[in-house]
């Protein structure tokens, strides 16, 4: 799957920032992502990538899935050393979280705003979570992190 997501064939987009929310002001932390599913309907021609991730371990519907590929950047010049704490749709659903690749930059899980779990990315990791729980990204310092991201409905 990774040698995929590596080719220059595979369409990636560019974001200007990766968990940009309209209620906060962006962060400016650039990346590159890839729509599989919108609004429950495909949305790529590499539909399957997601559905492989996720089939085995439920039959729900994918909502959203999105592949996002970050690159290192200069925290110096951006402050905070973590991407915006979000929840990726209202309403109740499951984020599948699949690590394409081993790198830095861990996903952190919060309680309000503590931080109560955090998981570093292994190729082939996948975790899962309750969608109503708050999370991010800490941003790559060593190399690009790489992840498909699927919310499940419920």
């Amino acid at each position: 799957m990774n040698k995929l997501l590596e080719t220059k064939f595979f369409p990636w987009f560019y974001c200007n920032d990766i968990t940009y929310n309209s209620k906060k002001s962006s962060q400016h932390r650039p990346g590159l992502f890839h729509s599989f599913v919108k609004d429950k309907k495909p949305n790529s021609n590499y539909l399957k990538l997601a559905y492989s991730i996720i089939t085995p371990f439920t039959a729900n519907p994918i909502i959203h899935s999105r592949a996002f590929l970050q690159f290192p950047l200069n925290l110096k010049l951006i402050g905070s050393k973590f991407d915006t704490p979000h929840i990726d749709l209202p309403g109740p659903h499951m984020v599948y979280l699949y690590y394409v690749i081993d790198a830095d930059g861990d996903t952190l899980l919060f309680k309000k705003s503590e931080i109560i779990k955090r998981v570093s990315p292994k190729k082939g990791r996948l975790l899962i979570f309750d969608g109503g729980i708050c999370h991010t990204a800490q941003q790559p310092q060593k190399g690009i992190r790489c992840v498909i991201n699927c919310d499940i409905g419920k």
